[in-house]
C-alpha cells in the first residue's frame, strides 16, 4: 500500500514539475518575441478597419527598423492599406473630417514610397498624420502609435 501511495505521489510531482516548466517556457518565449508579435485577442471580435490598422502599424515598426539602419522602404512590401474602406467599430467616425485625415496619411503614405530620399522625415510625417487623426478620433491606441516613432527607445 504504501509503495502505490509513493508511487502516485512521484507521478504527481513529476505532471506538476512538468506543466509548470512549459509555462515558464512560454512566458519567457512571450517576453522575447515582444508583446507586438502574438497575437492580440480581441473578446469584442474587431472589426475590419481595426484589424486592418493593426496590420499598417506592424508594418509601420517594421519600416521604422529598416529606416533606423537607412534601408529603404518601398510600396512592394508596405503596401497602402485602404483602411477607410474597410467596416469600423464604430460607424459614427465616417464623417467627413475621418476621410479628410485618411486623405492626409494616404498622401504621407505614398510621399514616403515614392521617394528613396528623405525617407526618415517621409516616415515620420506618416506617423504624425497617424497621431493626428487618433487625436480626433481613438484615442486608444495613441501610446502604440507613439512608440512608432524613428527616435523610440524602449525601456
Amino acid at each position: 500500500m504504501q509503495k502505490i501511495i509513493l508511487v502516485t505521489f512521484w507521478l504527481l510531482a513529476c505532471v506538476l514539475i512538468s506543466c509548470s516548466e512549459q509555462g515558464k517556457d512560454k512566458k519567457e518565449n512571450d517576453k522575447q518575441e515582444g508583446s507586438c508579435s502574438t497575437p492580440v485577442k480581441d473578446p469584442n471580435n474587431p472589426k475590419p478597419m481595426a484589424l486592418m490598422m493593426r496590420n499598417m502599424a506592424d508594418a509601420c515598426d517594421s519600416m521604422r527598423l529598416k529606416i533606423i539602419v537607412k534601408q529603404s522602404v518601398d510600396s512592394v512590401s508596405y503596401p497602402l492599406m485602404p483602411f477607410w474602406t474597410a467596416e469600423p467599430t464604430d460607424s459614427s467616425v465616417l464623417e467627413p473630417l475621418f476621410f479628410d485625415n485618411a486623405n492626409i496619411i494616404e498622401k504621407a503614405w505614398r510621399t514616403l514610397m515614392s521617394s528613396k530620399e528623405n525617407q526618415a522625415a517621409n516616415y515620420t510625417a506618416v506617423v504624425n498624420a497617424c497621431v493626428h487623426c487618433h487625436s480626433s478620433y481613438c484615442s486608444g491606441p495613441l501610446r502604440r502609435i507613439r512608440k512608432l516613432t524613428l527616435d523610440y527607445k524602449p525601456e
